[in-house]
């Protein structure tokens, strides 16, 4: 397995695009090892951030409320690619992007959990 040097490589850390949810939850399924025909839930959560390299998707940080109802950020990267300093490098970027789009998310977490159950009810859906 080769792993790749973040330093040497020209990974983007950006929003997460529509057309990059394939992706996303495909890197999500691997690292849950979920089937590919279960029916995502809540623990999938709102993707935020994606890193990039060379316009394929490698990493995610995915924000979601845990089970004694706090906001969790979480990353998740494609194996050959793993290092502390992406996931962390995601987790950033995810929160930044969380409070920009969740104002009183320290308040109020029900705004972050309807657009969970938006999105995951939308995704399944679509895939059926």
């Amino acid at each position: 397995m080769n792993t790749q040097d973040p330093k040497t490589t020209s990974i983007e850390f950006r929003k997460v695009y529509l057309s990059d949810l394939k992706a996303v939850i495909s890197i999500y399924q691997k690292k849950t090892k979920a089937s590919i025909a279960m029916e995502l839930t809540s623990d999938f959560g709102l993707p935020l951030s994606v890193a990039v390299d060379n316009n394929e998707v490698i990493g995610v940080a995915f924000a979601s409320i845990n089970e004694l109802g706090k906001v969790v950020l979480n990353a998740q990267v494609v194996s050959t690619f793993e290092t502390g300093h992406i996931g962390n490098t995601l987790e950033a970027e995810a929160e930044t992007i969380l409070f920009a789009t969740f104002e009183n998310i320290n308040k109020d977490h029900t705004p972050l959990k309807n657009s969970i159950q938006q999105l995951v009810g939308w995704l399944n859906k679509c895939a059926n």
